[in-house]
């Protein structure tokens, strides 16, 4: 007797890695953080988070760590003034494409 077992094969798309940043204020001081999630647990990130107001570098950030980074800073910051948050990231040593967001402190 012959047993045919047919398994389907269903294709496995890879996840797109997440880069979440956001900047909340609370009078002159910046909350800046990054979220950043790669494809598969075993990915390794490395990132720095930059907070800019114009051509002026405020303050910045660095961290590392498997699958999921997260990255916190504040800074001192100015009422009416513009601020983006640029973040250049690496997973497994190559680097990826920078991401930036941008909040005005009203």
């Amino acid at each position: 007797m012959i047993i045919i077992l047919t398994v389907p094969a269903y294709a496995v798309s890879p996840r797109a890695t997440m880069v979440v940043p956001n900047i909340t204020f609370n009078g002159t001081e910046a909350d800046c953080n990054v979220r950043i999630t790669a494809n598969k647990a075993t990915d390794k990130i490395v990132a720095t988070m930059e907070l800019w107001q114009g051509t002026t570098l405020i303050d910045s950030w660095n961290g590392n760590g498997l699958w999921t980074l997260k990255l916190n800073g504040t800074a001192d910051v100015q009422k009416n003034k513009t601020y983006t948050l640029v973040i250049e990231y690496s997973i497994n040593g190559v680097n990826q494409t920078p991401a930036t967001y941008s909040r005005t402190n009203r």
